[in-house]
């Protein structure tokens, strides 16, 4: 059997693991009826609870779809809403060195011989700055970016309870007032706590009371060389007066973070991962743009090792949830699958002791289905296991996506009994516009017109591509040479309306063919008229054509001709109508036709003048 049987029978079981639960899907599809048919189905499509007393009575059940005008751009839509695109998907394992051995959660990459040195010199250096003490977040794992030999400014990064961190405010205000006596006491109880401790040098150096809130302004618009220049200026004024720690250490942070950007931009892997390494601050959970960079430069550079480890460091360390989460989906596109799988095992037990990303984790399934969807083919087959797993899935998690895409799955295989029930089953989680589409389009392919029409007509509103449906019904019905419905008034009215709000090539064709058979012609050019003005189409310029052509207009057919007829093959069986040209008799004068009598001079003189 092959993998693509094997795969159909999967879904197959589990489909009717999923429609047979009473819990889990409408009445009717607990019946073995094989025709499913519409009218006894009961039309009423589940809702969320606050807004259950909206819901019309009459609801007709619908299925959740794409809004395709046609079945083979349903499947497309489909496919473009649950595939990444090709040039986002992460390489392949087998283009990669990996550690066979390596346990869920662990990198299971080999480090590259030749990767960006840890301690090398930043290309692109930063201003040249007095080193600041900064309290730097402690993560629960290592920094993936602190070196072996830390660089000139990590070594000014400060810990809870070390010498740096020493409060001397009570020290800088008895040397303020010349108070020696508390100074000396000050200094010994300092020393008593940090024997390593030295007193500043500028301890009695008057504090300046410079304004630095313009220069904060400046920091604000992310002019950073305007602070520079700013804090310059000032010095050169009062060289004894140095800028807050505040301002300089958010000043490196945002000159840092900017030249990353650029380098970003600009595709220099490098330049990103070395200004990062020069600055470790930045690898905390508020900089978290910045560590998606870093991940980035590094498997850009196909250093996939350390790409791993920097997502392994946010996803140990830091809390948001939206942060985690797309933390995971940033690295299924950078890095290949086996990290990825490996990133998984580090989520958390939610609420309802369910993987943190377990979603994410079926995403390889849902590819594979959507590979099928668009080429027919698949290349790797999930197996059984994964299949039942994840229509688990589904029903805990009233995924209606995913009921859809395997909805269009079946599409794809023209099983539609099967796919029809898989669209009504995601209505039942959510009513969506796509689902809704899913089934219109099903039960068009049953032979169930007249039960398309009726959900077609009755959610009309809901999506233009509900919209589009009704009128492919509606206009179907109109150019049948047998039609299988009567329309009545009021379905002509509202298809008129529905055509003109839509501005529907297809439906104004439609109605201009129904006009003319009942020999409106005037009406019906109106119609045709509108349906070249919104798309010119084969059907809209031969309607066109074919009044002229009755009503002999050689002009209207010659002008259809030179504008449509490069494109239109269909215009060449028109001929253009010629009258056949007639000389007119020239009258004769009343002179001439008054008598026979010999003319006399005058009155040649007066015809003559």
């Amino acid at each position: 059997m092959s993998s693509k049987s094997k795969l159909k029978l999967s879904l197959l079981a589990a489909t009717a693991v999923l429609l047979l639960n009473p819990g889990l899907v409408l009445k009717t599809f607990q019946n073995d009826d094989s025709k499913l048919r519409a009218q006894e189905m009961a039309w009423t499509l589940p809702t969320p609870a606050t807004e259950a007393s909206k819901m019309d009575a009459n609801d007709p059940l619908l299925a959740p779809a794409a809004g395709a005008v046609s079945s083979s751009a349903a499947v497309s839509d489909a496919n473009a809403a649950f595939a990444p695109p090709a040039a986002s998907v992460a390489p392949p394992t087998d283009r990669v060195a990996v550690n066979p051995q390596a346990a869920p959660g662990d990198n299971p990459f080999l480090r590259p011989a030749s990767s960006v040195p840890v301690a090398t010199a930043v290309s692109v250096a930063l201003p040249a700055v007095q080193p600041v003490a900064s309290v730097v977040e402690v993560p629960a794992v290592a920094n993936p970016f602190a070196p072996a030999s830390k660089p000139a400014i990590e070594a000014t990064t400060v810990q809870p309870g070390s010498v740096a961190s020493v409060d001397i405010a009570a020290l800088r205000y008895y040397a303020s007032t010349r108070d020696l006596k508390r100074v000396g006491a000050e200094l010994r109880r300092l020393k008593d706590l940090y024997p390593d401790w030295q007193p500043p040098k500028d301890l009695f150096t008057p504090v300046s009371q410079f304004d630095e809130q313009p220069l904060w302004d400046i920091y604000a618009t992310g002019n950073y060389a305007a602070v520079r220049a700013g804090i310059a200026r000032a010095q050169s004024v009062n060289p004894k007066w140095q800028p807050s720690e505040d301002l300089v250490t958010k000043l490196q942070l945002g000159e840092a973070r900017s030249l990353i950007d650029s380098a970003m931009a600009q595709s220099r892997w490098k330049d990103v991962i070395l200004t990062a390494q020069a600055l470790p601050s930045l690898m905390v959970c508020g900089e978290m743009q910045v560590q998606w960079n870093v991940a980035e430069a590094f498997a850009r550079l196909r250093n996939y090792a350390d790409a791993f480890d920097v997502y392994r460091y946010i996803l140990s360390s830091c809390d948001d949830p939206t942060m985690r989460l797309s933390t995971v989906q940033k690295a299924s596109l950078l890095i290949p699958p086996v990290g990825f799988t490996s990133l998984l095992a580090l989520g958390r037990t939610t609420q309802d002791g369910h993987p943190e990303f377990e979603n994410l984790g079926f995403d390889g399934i849902r590819r594979q289905i959507g590979a099928f969807i668009e080429h027919g083919d698949f290349s790797e087959m999930p197996a059984n296991e994964e299949i039942t797993r994840f229509v688990d899935f589904i029903q805990r998690n009233a995924s209606v996506e995913d009921a859809n895409l395997i909805g269009w799955y079946f599409y794809a295989q023209k099983e539609w009994n099967t796919a029809n029930a898989w669209f009504l089953q995601a209505t039942k989680f959510k009513r969506d516009p796509k689902s809704i589409e899913g089934l219109i389009l099903t039960l068009r392919q049953m032979d169930k017109t007249e039960d398309a029409l009726k959900l077609a007509r009755h959610y009309i509103k809901l999506s233009p591509d509900v919209a589009r449906q009704y009128i492919e019904i509606v206009s179907s019905v109109l150019t049948a040479d047998k039609p299988t419905l009567t329309l009545e008034e009021t379905e002509n009215a509202l298809f008129q309306e529905t055509v003109t709000s839509q501005k529907s090539a297809l439906g104004a064709q439609a109605l201009g063919w129904k006009y003319l058979a009942s020999n409106d012609k005037a009406t019906a050019k109106t119609w045709f008229a509108d349906s070249v003005e919104w798309q010119p189409t084969e059907g809209g310029v031969v309607g066109l054509a074919v009044l002229a052509a009755r009503s002999k207009n050689g002009r209207a057919l010659n002008a259809l001709k030179v504008n449509y007829g490069k494109s239109f093959t269909a215009l060449r069986d028109f001929k253009v109508y010629s009258p056949r040209y007639v000389a007119k008799r020239t009258p004769k004068t009343r002179d001439k036709a008054v008598s026979n009598k010999p003319k006399t001079l005058a009155d040649y003189l007066r015809s003559a003048s």
